[in-house]
């Protein structure tokens, strides 16, 4: 974050069923390092609508350089309603300006 430009990152699950779209959206940080930190263990996510489905998203490490692929685990603990199609998606989202000025780009 810097005084006229912000960007952040999301990852979002969306899960058609039928007619509509469920959809969670998380933010997650992008840090820029030097040297590969010692311990970088795994991420847990878990995303759900109580009582109709669960979905946990495992990925094998916490911590990855820009040039790195996103590997990882989605589990579906519960469902009790039908999925027609599921779509996984990292979003890079920025803002330059200030406030009655301000730029979008995702």
């Amino acid at each position: 974050n810097g005084i006229n430009v912000r960007t952040r990152y999301f990852v979002t699950a969306a899960v058609q069923r039928g007619v509509s779209t469920l959809s969670k959206e998380q933010e997650v940080l992008v840090q820029c390092l030097a040297v590969e930190p010692a311990e970088n263990p795994p991420i847990n996510m878990e995303v759900g609508i109580e009582d109709c489905l669960h979905i946990e998203f495992t990925y094998d490490r916490e911590a990855y350089h820009l040039s790195d692929v996103v590997t990882g685990r989605i589990n579906f603990l519960l469902v009790r309603i039908k999925i027609k199609h599921m779509e996984v998606t990292i979003i890079r989202r920025e803002k330059a300006g200030t406030a009655s000025h301000v730029y979008n780009e995702s």
